[in-house]
């Protein structure tokens, strides 16, 4: 009995400098690039073999990454906290793009451009505003100008020709959900 306790407590105390050494390492741009490819290859991968599961496959994506798995209770707090700290490094290039998406494009704008928002942002990333809060407010440069992802889909709504690619009252839905429950601001706003 007392050597069980041992290996549960050697146990206990590997698993715990596991995490926090996990929290402490600053992971390299490069892999967070590399990530960042294959989050973008899967969202086109998953749009077109299984669009609702895409957000659940990117989560598993994500904490495979991080080393860590749904099974772990606390697998929402490591996403969130690496998501925060990484944001505006989750950049698509030619990965995933089609002929609706611009190359380059960050990870968030280029879901909403392939239509998986519910799956991958309401059933994902945006799914617990209170918990989990997201940060939606990385910016990007576009054609000389800062945007994001509430200047984005402001772009969209006030475009007539945009109705035919997209689903105009589910994109306002869905800035209506990160303003009210993510803070979401316009590049401007940001600056104050």
């Amino acid at each position: 009995m007392r050597r069980l306790k041992y290996l549960l407590l050697a146990f206990v105390v590997l698993v715990s400098i596991n995490a926090q050494a996990q929290n402490e390492t600053k992971i390299s741009d490069e892999r967070i690039e590399d990530l960042s490819k294959r989050m973008c290859i899967a969202a086109l991968t998953f749009r077109v073999s299984s669009s609702k599961q895409a957000g659940d496959r990117i989560e598993r994506l994500i904490l495979n990454f991080l080393g860590s798995s749904k099974e772990d209770k606390n697998h929402k707090a490591i996403i969130t906290k690496f998501w925060n700290e990484n944001y505006e490094k989750f950049i698509c290039y030619d990965e995933g793009t089609t002929e609706r998406t611009r190359n380059p494009q960050q990870f968030m704008k280029r879901i909403v451009d392939l239509g998986m928002y519910k799956s991958v942002l309401y059933n994902f990333l945006l799914s617990d505003e209170d918990e989990y809060p997201i940060d939606v407010n990385a910016v990007e440069i576009y054609n000389g100008k800062e945007e994001t992802l509430l200047d984005y889909l402001d772009g969209i709504i006030s475009n007539p020709e945009k109705a035919k690619e997209y689903n105009i009252k589910e994109i306002k839905l869905l800035r209506l959900t990160i303003i009210e429950d993510y803070n979401a601001k316009i590049a401007s706003e940001l600056k104050n």
